[in-house]
């Protein structure tokens, strides 16, 4: 009887089956490697991302049962250790190790990385696209009857997760445009409104309401391009000073800023910090300022705030005339 093969083109058919009935890319992706790593009996399967001469990082892993996780400790892997594998990768050829210790000497930096995840042995096989290498998968610990025969496949398998990466990629874009503000770059009204539905009861909340001063002036007296270079000053300043997932831009001039888990004082530092870079950003704006210790209606206290701005706005263009 011959020498089984655990790597068949009917094991990578239904891994592409399984990972195709899956709509999202990411999750789909973690199933092809599920998938390929039980069929093959390796004990950690894995995609790093990055091009040739930047740093890599491991996105996706698979381990077989009693292998420790890797992917945290390998990000911002240094390109030096990975440059033969991609100097190969470019002339078309896997790298192939079928015993660490032979590298010890030749490659050490890439041996240092290795040994201490307990590799002995392993497949690499680059990921392209269009014409450019973004990256590799690797099988750590393969059984010899894969080492013999997994190459047949590696461009099979690259292509396929290469799509997967792209699907993953596009859908991350989408939504990133689905929940973020294109002009200001901070959250929008979709997300604010996604942030109220799953915020219960939370403590130690701080609420800035902002409104642009002057916007429809300038939008009128300099143009819509002055009026843009404005808002995007604005939400500097408030990048500046809070945390970007905590700022969404609600209107055409108003922003709002939610903190949780912040006690009083940081907070109204914070404040009298935003106004001093207002002024230096020559982006004034009108600030509705609450603070809680307890809250349980987002809404009335984005009203409350809402409130408190417009009266400071009112006294504002008041103190013009």
């Amino acid at each position: 009887m011959g020498k089984k093969k655990f790597i068949t083109a009917k094991v990578i058919n239904e891994g592409l089956r399984v990972a195709l009935r899956e709509r999202d890319a990411t999750h789909a992706i973690e199933l092809f490697l599920a998938h390929m790593g039980e069929k093959s009996h390796c004990e950690r399967i894995y995609i790093f991302e990055g091009e040739k001469g930047c740093s890599v990082d491991n996105t996706f892993e698979w381990c077989a049962e009693g292998v420790t996780p890797q992917k945290d400790n390998l990000q911002n892997v240094p390109y030096e250790a990975v440059e033969w594998w991609y100097r190969a990768f470019e002339e078309r050829t896997s790298i192939i190790i079928d015993e660490i210790e032979e590298i010890k000497t030749s490659e050490p930096l890439t041996y240092e990385y290795l040994k201490p995840q307990n590799i002995h042995s392993l497949i690499a096989n680059p990921l392209e696209l269009e014409g450019r290498i973004i990256g590799f998968y690797g099988v750590d610990n393969p059984p010899p009857e894969v080492m013999e025969n997994v190459t047949y496949f590696a461009e099979i398998v690259g292509h396929f997760i290469v799509s997967l990466l792209e699907k993953q990629r596009l859908m991350q874009q989408l939504e990133k445009l689905s929940f973020e503000d294109s002009l200001s770059g901070v959250q929008n009204r979709h997300a604010l409104n996604d942030y109220i539905e799953y915020s219960k009861k939370i403590s130690n909340v701080g609420v800035v309401y902002c409104d642009v001063l002057g916007l429809k002036k300038i939008n009128d007296m300099q143009g819509h391009q002055a009026g843009d270079e404005l808002i995007m000053r604005a939400s500097e300043s408030l990048k500046n000073n809070f945390r970007k997932k905590d700022i969404f831009r609600v209107g055409g001039d108003e922003f709002l800023v939610l903190c949780k888990d912040i006690d009083r004082q940081t907070f109204l530092a914070k404040v009298e910090s935003l106004r001093a870079d207002m002024e230096k950003n020559r982006a004034m704006m009108s600030l509705g300022v609450v603070w809680k210790e307890s809250a349980s209606d987002m809404d009335a206290l984005i009203a409350e705030a809402d409130g408190i701005m417009y009266e400071e706005k009112r006294a504002y263009y008041a103190s013009l005339k």
